[in-house]
């Protein structure tokens, strides 16, 4: 992080790029401050709002940079802390396709990953997103780690004559590392995003200096309320609030001052939503990988997200609120990662020790999700999309009202698509058949009230009405 001074003279290159405006506000403000008490207030009132105003830049710079850094960990630990397990089960089962395939994958669903590799436990690359390196041996960085933690390594490096922070992740089995998933995130192009961040914060100040300035002309004497709005709308964004917005009571200067400052919070804002969009894109990436997995349920999650959200658009869900129901439908079966592929493809009925290592993916599911903040909201979804109304369902045997609402919508949109899609050992429901079902488990598995919505979705749905929030097909 550069220092203080860096910052200051940042700012002051932004300045003089505009003399002319500079000097003009200069001239016209001249005559009306040197008259008596006039020029003492309005000098001290502009130098209060300068001090504040660049203090405050200066603290949304640092929390910018850490949020930005914290964001880059959070993102590159977890993209190669999920990927580990579908990786040992590939190498253990010598499935170089499968490794191939993650490794592409994973690649392609960021712009800034520079590379994707898989290593066996004695650095040789089992696979990579460029084919050509597949055998090679690559040597771990000769540089001490910049976070250390018990499931990975961030190294800031250089491969390939790129800078790349570089995340390593052990690929454990049996309590034994018998791998390496390692992600490398281009440092070029989070340096420039964070220093056009920096930038665009460091004009916005500006402008907040010279609106300030003007205030001060006329109305110094409410300097106080503003200031003070101004300090808490920091304190908000210190505490994680990146929506804060003051409230604008006025068309003058210190109208604009506030828009300048909720310019500032929004500046920051759009660089947490793009890299939480990112990170949510991954997601997705991985859950359709997942659904891969099983042969006959391909495109299990999206169908899952379509019915859900047409249910919770229903149930007067927020916008918000619809983004985590779709996010919670394609991570609900998340857990079934750790699901050996010899019972997820099974072509006959499973057995009972089959059946309950197959019931327990609710509990797999949270064990990884736990693996990252940013997720935790959608454990409680995960572990009881399979919990009944009655109380007879698993893993926890809850009922009713404790079950979490979203829990309650995947776990019929779940049943409906379970039912409806076929299997080796047996043909999927017609509409009507698995309606029957449904309509038959009402009260018992499925709220009642809730069936009543899915059925009056359920047309939407047949039309192939596409819902998504994310933009994205499914």
């Amino acid at each position: 992080m550069r220092n203080v001074v860096d910052m200051i003279s940042d700012g002051i290159a932004l300045c003089f790029r505009k003399p002319a405006r500079l000097i003009s506000s200069f001239l016209n403000m001249r005559h009306r401050l040197f008259h008596g008490i006039a020029l003492k207030l309005s000098l001290l009132t502009m130098s209060l709002v300068a001090l504040v105003t660049a203090a405050s830049s200066l603290v949304l710079i640092d929390i910018m940079d850490e949020i930005m850094f914290r964001s880059l960990v959070q993102r590159g630990s977890a993209i190669a802390q999920t990927a580990a397990t579908p990786a040992g089960y590939s190498i253990l089962s010598e499935d170089r396709l499968a490794l191939d395939n993650l490794a592409v994958r994973l690649k392609q669903s960021q712009d800034d990953l520079l590379y994707v590799a898989i290593l066996d436990r004695s650095g040789s690359v089992l696979a990579h997103d460029r084919v050509g390196r597949v055998g090679r041996t690559m040597a771990a960085p000769a540089v001490a780690p910049m976070e250390k933690e018990d499931n990975f390594r961030l190294f800031r490096t250089r491969r390939h004559g790129h800078d790349s922070y570089e995340v390593s992740t052990p690929v454990s089995f049996a309590g034994k590392t018998i791998g390496q998933v390692i992600v490398g995130i281009d440092a070029g192009a989070f340096a420039a995003a964070r220093k056009s961040a920096r930038h665009r914060i460091l004009l916005v100040s500006w402008f907040a200096v010279l609106a300030g300035a003007l205030v001060a002309m006329n109305i110094s004497r409410f300097f106080s309320r503003p200031i003070k709005r101004l300090s808490e709308g920091v304190g908000d964004i210190r505490s994680g609030n990146y929506q804060v917005r003051l409230p604008v009571q006025s068309q003058d200067e210190l109208g604009e001052l506030t828009q300048n400052f909720n310019e500032m919070a929004r500046v920051i804002g759009e660089q947490k939503d793009g890299l939480e969009a990112s990170y949510l894109s991954t997601i997705r990436i991985l859950a359709a990988s997942l659904d891969a997995r099983d042969n006959y349920t391909l495109g299990h999650s999206a169908r899952v997200a379509q019915l859900a959200l047409l249910v919770g658009r229903r149930q007067g869900l927020t916008e918000r609120e619809l983004k985590e129901l779709e996010m919670a439908c394609f991570l609900h079966d998340i857990g079934k990662i750790r699901i050996p592929d010899e019972v997820l493809n099974k072509e006959a009925p499973l057995d009972a020790e089959e059946r309950k290592l197959v019931r327990r993916h609710p509990e797999h599911g949270v064990e990884i999700l736990s693996l990252a903040q940013s997720l935790h909201k959608y454990m409680p979804v995960v572990e009881q999309h399979h919990e009944w109304h009655n109380g007879e369902g698993y893993p926890q045997g809850i009922s009713g009202d404790e079950i979490h609402p979203f829990a309650r919508i995947v776990a019929i949109a779940d049943a409906y698509d379970a039912m409806t899609s076929s299997r080796p050992y047996r043909t999927g429901l017609g509409r009507e058949e698995a309606v029957e079902e449904i309509l038959r488990f009402r009260g018992t598995q499925f709220a009642p009230q809730l069936v009543d919505v899915f059925l009056e979705a359920l047309p939407e749905f047949d039309e192939g009405q596409q819902v998504s929030l994310f933009g994205a097909a499914v």
